[in-house]
């Protein structure tokens, strides 16, 4: 979901009083934290945060109560009432590192063995211990923005098996290209879920996101029409290759209508991309909506004045109409006011349900609203500190299926706040800006690298923001033209070859001004240097006329004198940024912290310093704007960048005195044109842990992955704690560091006790014998038992066998007619895992083994 805050005269201003107030909760929120006891253990990771630390200790205190029970299992009510207040507290602390900071829960929840065991000594408790999960499901997708359109908070949420959960992404990311369906791989504690891998799934045809809190629709139908759609495509001997063309191109079409961006919305939606796109007419229902004690503070001809025009002022139907140059326009009906239930019955947390009641209301009235797939709910203000919130998302101008009571609605939905309709040019704004997400544009920023240069290198561009990008609506609270990347690449107003041209030659080039129609070229993507596809520069002319004029907010200040130019690089992701088309380049460094004049003026030339692509402005006139593009023709530079590290897995539980083993995998990210490196590693590990690998040095090429293996081992002294573990690699100009943990817990207090049933025995016969094994005090499930018998010639036989609920293993010894006279002696041994009594063993720690007495008898 895309939220929006207050635009307007203070928005403008930047709102410097809120940003304060704002600063100081956040100060008084992270200063509050409980920070927890020291860690026991030397080597406490120097740069942990609060949470974390919070985290470690809640952990040691967990282990020290698992391991009185692991010596002794008498006083087990008093420890097990002690252990529900401690992992309780260690689940929310758990919980909040979680939302914070994903890849370090991820490395301070429990082994699965672990949390076994822990599930089975405090049974009352389980429902607070994390689990690791792998789960298939549909997203959800939503983003809130601050009120001056300087920052924003991203959720995701995964719609699984009847459960909504919401998704930290921590060693992995679930980007704009992800498909629709997911499986991702992580540790889920609540509603909560760490994610360390995502794998998108692609699909052939609709897809569904369960309900959540509303209740389900029974989707058979749509299945059986996927079904037959399936069996007529095989009917027609559809080749394997045009299918999945076919697929791919529906996938794009699908990929982000799938994601749906509702705050907190959980209702069947069924993916729809069929019946929305960015061109032609779209058809627009305003539902004014009142509450039952507040009533809404915009009357019918004042939204449709916002959306229609029919007056002298702005609209969004004048503006869609200017900025597509005539491809897409708005039309519809204003309806209402909706009178649905009291304000207090809503919340800015179920906000969907005013959509739900609206449509309701609209039902009541004979109100028919399938024709129309663009929807626009204006309602009182609910205190949320927003101005809109829409179910767009990038690249995508589908629409969601909505199941509601009356029927399905397929649309694509916004709700706007009736505090920001006070003047025409502000609703305009805020309408223009929430009705560009439901076309399925992003917000438009800033990327820069001064005060140095205008923009950094290819694998690290600069500082990047989401908004301040003033000549969009998108980027900040003006009427400027949505960018010429939008236009170009998510909205299709304008096209290869005419209205933009892909330059990776030198030549000169000259653009009408964006404003103009009709059509011509408008813009070009230029590649950044030679061979370096996927990053380009994007150059547009702008002047002020019509909703570019200085008629509209900001746009008076702005530079129109020369090139607005666009950054985009296909991996903004990884430099904070989820807007892959929108970062605007300031060309005026002197103008250091101004975003109002960021044109390459007449005159001026730019050359990249990291490439060798060089731009120079000829001329700018109101006609038109004329560039030079330059490649000097040098092969492409080695671009260097820090190697990616990871260690799995995350936190192994071991006894002390024995190792965990971790897979260290490493991968090159220099560019192709790079040398191959040679990287070394150096272990940090607490006081008294020693090390070794499996490989001490690794060779890679450019782009390439490899694996080496990391053991440490806990000295016979180490207490029972999660132990901080990192690892720094290193070639000659650059290091990555990884982190993980390591768990120790208290060996088992394993005993077993051999005893026979009888003292003599005469052939042929049975003997039966027992092997009774004991952790803690209980008896111990799952644990492995090995049973040597001598006979009186020296002979021996041996039997494994596994200990049942009751803890005792059993073996049935066979005596026959040639088995000697005399006596016979019978030992055992038992080993149970690192995870104790049931637990499964994992491969980085060993079994604790004992030795039983021995236990006699004789032969006749």
């Amino acid at each position: 979901m895309k939220e929006d805050f207050a635009g307007g005269q203070g928005a403008r201003e930047f709102l410097h009083p809120v940003r304060i107030l704002f600063a100081i909760f956040v100060f008084s929120f992270v200063s509050s934290l409980f920070l927890g006891a020291a860690v026991a253990q030397g080597n406490s990771s120097l740069h942990e945060s609060g949470r974390a630390a919070q985290v470690r200790a809640l952990n040691n205190n967990v282990l020290q109560l698992h391991g009185q029970l692991q010596e002794n299992a008498s006083g087990a009510g008093t420890v097990r009432s002690q252990a529900a207040t401690v992992l309780a507290q260690r689940a929310a602390a758990l919980q909040t590192l979680m939302q914070r900071e994903p890849r370090a829960a991820l490395t301070f929840a429990f082994s699965p063995d672990l949390l076994a065991d822990l599930a089975a000594k405090f049974p009352a408790s389980a429902s607070v211990l994390e689990s690791h999960v792998t789960l298939s499901g549909t997203v959800e997708h939503w983003v809130a923005d601050a009120a001056d359109l300087k920052s924003s908070k991203e959720s995701w949420f995964l719609n699984a098996g009847g459960s909504r959960l919401e998704l930290h992404f921590g060693t992995a990311h679930l980007g704009a290209s992800s498909g629709p369906v997911v499986t991702i791989e992580g540790v889920q504690l609540g509603s909560h879920v760490a994610v360390s891998k995502v794998t998108s799934t692609p699909l052939s045809g609709s897809f569904v996101i369960p309900n959540g809190v509303f209740g389900g629709r029974n989707l058979s139908s749509l299945l059986a029409l996927l079904l037959v759609g399936i069996l007529l495509a095989a009917a027609r001997k559809l080749s394997v290759r045009a299918a999945r063309q076919a697929s791919a191109t529906l996938l794009r079409q699908l990929a982000v209508c799938a994601v749906a961006l509702v705050f907190f919305v959980s209702s069947p939606l069924v993916a729809s991309a069929q019946t929305c796109t960015s061109t032609g007419v779209q058809n627009v229902a305003v539902l004014l909506v009142s509450f039952s004690d507040k009533a809404v503070a915009v009357t019918p001809q004042q939204a449709s004045y916002d959306f229609f025009g029919g007056n002298d002022g702005p609209s969004l139907a004048g503006y869609w109409q200017e900025v597509s140059y005539g491809q897409t326009s708005a039309t519809g009906n204003v309806f209402g006011p909706l009178t649905i239930g009291e304000s207090s019955s809503y919340s800015c947390s179920t906000i969907s349900q005013v959509f739900y009641d609206a449509v309701t209301a609209a039902h009541a009235q004979g109100i028919d609203l399938t024709s129309y797939h663009r929807i626009s709910i204006i309602l009182p203000d609910l205190n949320c500190g927003w101005a809109g919130f829409t179910t767009g998302l990038s690249g995508s101008a589908g629409c969601l299926t909505w199941s509601t009571a009356e029927g399905t609605l397929t649309a694509s939905l916004s709700y706007d706040s009736d505090k920001y309709f006070t003047t025409q040019a502000q609703a305009v704004e805020l309408v223009a800006h929430e009705n560009g997400h439901q076309l399925g544009l992003e917000h438009s920023g800033t990327i820069t690298d001064e005060p140095t240069a205008v923009l950094g290198p290819l694998s690290g561009p600069g500082t990047i923001t989401e908004f301040n990008d003033f000549f969009s609506i998108m980027g900040a609270w003006t009427l400027g033209h949505y960018t010429a990347p939008d236009k170009a690449e998510i909205l299709n107003w304008i096209t290869p070859a005419v209205g933009y041209d892909v330059v990776s030659s030198s030549g000169t080039y000259t653009l009408q001004p964006v404003e103009s129609s009709p059509a011509g070229l408008k813009a070009l993507k230029i590649q950044r240097g030679t061979g370096n596809n996927g990053y380009y520069l994007w150059v547009e002319y702008r002047q002020p006329v019509g909703y570019d004029s200085s008629k509209y907010a900001y746009l008076g200040f702005m530079n129109y004198n020369g090139a607005l130019i666009h950054y985009e690089t296909p991996n903004l992701a990884s430099f904070g940024s989820y807007n892959y088309h929108q970062q605007v380049l300031d060309f005026t460094p002197s103008d250091i912290g101004s975003w109002y004049k960021t044109v390459l003026a007449p005159g001026q030339t730019w050359t990249d310093p990291d490439t060798d692509l060089s731009l120079s402005v000829v001329s700018a006139t109101s006609a038109g704007l004329t560039v030079s593009v330059s490649y000097s023709g040098s092969t492409s530079s080695c671009i260097s960048s820090a190697p990616s590290l990871s260690l799995s897995p995350s936190n192994p539980s071991l006894y002390a005195g024995q190792s965990a083993s971790y897979t260290v995998s490493l991968t090159d990210n220099d560019s192709s044109s790079c040398s191959p490196n040679t990287f070394t590693f150096s272990p940090a590990l607490p006081s008294g842990w020693s090390s070794s690998f499996s490989s001490s040095l690794l060779s890679l090429r450019p782009g390439q992955s490899g694996t080496v293996t990391l053991t440490v081992s806990a000295p016979s002294s180490a207490a029972p704690g999660t132990y901080p573990v990192s690892l720094t690699t290193s070639d000659s100009t650059k290091s990555a560091t990884g982190t993980a943990n390591t768990t120790v817990i208290t060996a088992p207090s394993l005993a077993i006790s051999v005893s026979i049933s009888g003292t003599s025995f005469t052939p042929p016969t049975t003997v039966p014998i027992s092997a009774a094994v004991t952790s803690g005090g209980l008896p111990a499930s799952g644990a492995s038992v090995t049973f040597k018998l001598m006979a009186p010639n020296g002979t021996t036989a041996t039997q494994s066998a596994t200990t049942g609920s009751n803890g005792v293993a059993t073996w049935n010894y066979k005596l026959n007619s040639k088995s000697p006279a005399g006596s016979y002696s019978v030992v055992a041994q038992a080993s149970l895992s690192s995870g104790g009594s049931g637990g499964k063993k994992t491969a980085a720690a060993s079994s604790l083994a004992v030795s039983s007495n021995t236990a006699t008898f004789s032969v006749q």
